[in-house]
């Protein structure tokens, strides 16, 4: 029988106060199920790490039950402890007797009381634990990047270095919709120098192997091993292997058909803010060619309909705003809102400097666009609910913006699922906001949703980083131990483990009528174990019998 060791941990206050670790090592210890029982302050410290390595090596204990915070904080900390005393890391159990025990339940004998029954349950479940052992793989260190505009570009140039590849895959011309912006905001630069810049950048970076006009036909493989096969315009087809691929397209801009109760696609001089932009920029002026004395800036057209809010487009709207009176001091611009959406300090800043420029803001409840022999006239309703109109000469409509219409194939293609809006969906919004369920494959830009420049850049950084401290030049990679596997002999070939795998790691072998489960996309969430019928398909390190194990001491 292998020695088992119990390690108690006291979190500080957090458990030593809440819980009797005395009577619970004596309690154990009258048990006679381990060999011996330690306990620390702080096992996670740099001390209590030496501490516990120690002990390991000093009671010669094979498997370890360590009584402390959650799995999901320390779990691999103590894990690579146990690796570094030559035992194996899957050998070891932890247990929370914090946030399950000391920190939901205040009686500090129905804590110690709690503590007790899942420490032994641990105990009975380890004798079934299995030794498990990582395999590696060798990678491809390079990056496949798709998208030519600002994000696809700063994702490749962030990424490209000596001993690595970046494929940067455009479906135009670089540049993406960002060649359509005059200026950017809140630093009212100009949008084509600052791109020309990029751009130029990109094409002299000898790490970086740029595809224009290229038609992306699939992508197979997993993280570490992706292969693409692209066909360009000259009528060639290449295959790129790359470690990575970063979903860089950009959103596409919100055009309101139908509202015509603001004039769009019925008067002259009505435009959204993407076609204002992409108007000739050497003079301001009417369609009949007459100056522009006022001009209405009308804020969220579309938003009820597309059911979020873009975050840039107030931004945006004041940006153009300055912009048409820095070119044209004469005009005056109002800007008619329901709400701002001010996202950061810098953006506030923005605001309160775009009023100052005397830029009038108008908040109205509803307003509506008609048009008489000379002028167009905004006829609206305050929140105090007096109707009011106002005589301009051209109307910009500030609309949002929507999935890329190739959304739906990458999703496919890369088995990632959609959030309600039709964006790419995040792994976790805020612990891995550019990952995918697909492991190596991230989002940034028009791909992770709605925003504007500098979130693009800020996204293709993070995914930057990612990659590079994942993917290094040289290193194999490790893959999840704790995986699936599925029996050949008991597997009836009903598909229901490939219909719930979030990762595409299950496949049907039509030949032999099974499941066969890919170990190096496997990420062992256990959902095929959970649903399959025939009881084929087993989760390593949650198998039946170490699950059943625990929940029979649990409810002796």
């Amino acid at each position: 029988m292998s020695k088992i060791g119990l390690f108690l941990c006291e979190c500080g206050p957090n458990i030593a106060e809440a819980i009797d670790l005395d009577r619970i090592a004596q309690s154990i210890e009258g048990d006679k199920t381990v060999a011996g029982i330690e306990r620390h302050k702080l096992l996670c410290s740099t001390d209590g790490k030496k501490f516990l390595a120690e002990g390991i090596e000093r009671n010669e204990f094979e498997r370890i039950i360590i009584a402390a915070c959650s799995p999901k904080q320390h779990e691999a900390t103590f894990m690579e402890v146990m690796s570094s005393t030559g035992c194996n890391p899957y050998l070891m159990q932890l247990v929370n007797i914090r946030e399950q025990c000391a920190w939901v339940t205040t009686d500090k004998k129905a804590a110690t009381d709690k503590a007790l029954v899942l420490i032994r349950a641990a105990i009975r479940r380890i004798k079934y634990h299995d030794a498990l052992e990582k395999k590696e793989i060798e990678c491809d260190p390079g990056v496949i990047v798709i998208g030519g505009g600002i994000a696809g570009i700063e994702t490749a140039l962030r990424t490209a270095q000596p001993a690595r590849t970046i494929y940067l895959l455009a479906e135009a011309t670089l540049g993406g919709s960002a060649k359509n912006v005059r200026i950017l905001s809140p630093t009212m630069r100009s949008a084509k120098e600052f791109l020309n810049e990029k751009i130029e950048s990109v094409r002299h970076n000898e790490h970086i192997k740029i595809f224009e006009n290229c038609t992306i036909e699939e992508i197979l493989g997993f993280f570490g091993n992706f292969v693409a096969h692209v066909h360009t315009k000259d009528n060639k087809k290449h295959e790129l292997k790359a470690g990575a691929v970063v979903l860089a397209l950009d959103a596409q801009q919100y055009v309101p058909h139908g509202a015509h109760s603001l004039g769009y696609g019925k008067f002259e001089d009505v435009y959204t803010a993407a076609e204002f932009e992409a108007l000739p920029s050497d003079s301001i002026v009417t369609k009949s060619g007459r100056p522009l004395h006022s001009v209405a800036i009308i804020h969220c057209v579309g938003r009820k309909k597309l059911g979020y809010c873009s975050k840039m487009c107030c931004v945006n709207s004041m940006k153009i705003a300055r912009d048409i009176v820095n070119r044209s001091r004469e005009t005056k611009v109002i800007q008619f809102y329901k709400n701002l959406c001010l996202p950061g300090t810098y953006y506030d800043t923005f605001f309160k400097e775009t009023k100052a420029q005397g830029i009038e803001f108008v908040r109205y409840g509803n307003i509506d666009v008609s048009r008489d022999s000379e002028h167009l006239t905004i006829r609206y309703k305050s929140f105090g609910n007096a109707e009011r109109t106002v005589p301009v000469d051209m109307v910009i409509l500030s609309t949002g913006l929507t999935p890329s219409s190739r959304v739906k194939d990458f999703a496919q293609m890369f088995n990632i699922p959609v959030d309600e809006y039709g964006f790419l969906k995040q792994e976790h919004t805020i612990l891995e906001p550019i990952s995918t369920v697909t492991e190596g494959v991230y989002i940034a830009g028009g791909m992770h949703g709605p925003g504007d420049v500098n979130d693009s850049i800020a996204q293709a950084g993070a995914a930057a980083g990612r990659i590079l401290s994942s993917l290094v030049p040289g290193k194999r990679l490790e893959l999840e131990a704790k995986t699936s596997n599925i029996s050949e002999t008991m597997c009836v070939g009903c598909g229901a483990c490939v219909d719930v795998c979030a990762y595409g790691a299950i496949t049907l072998d039509e030949d032999k009528n099974i499941s066969v489960v890919n170990e190096v996309l496997c990420r062992g969430c256990g959902n095929c174990a959970a649903v399959c019928r025939s009881g084929a398909a087993r989760h390593r390190h949650f198998t039946n019998r170490q699950i059943s194990q625990e929940i029979l001491q649990i409810l002796e």
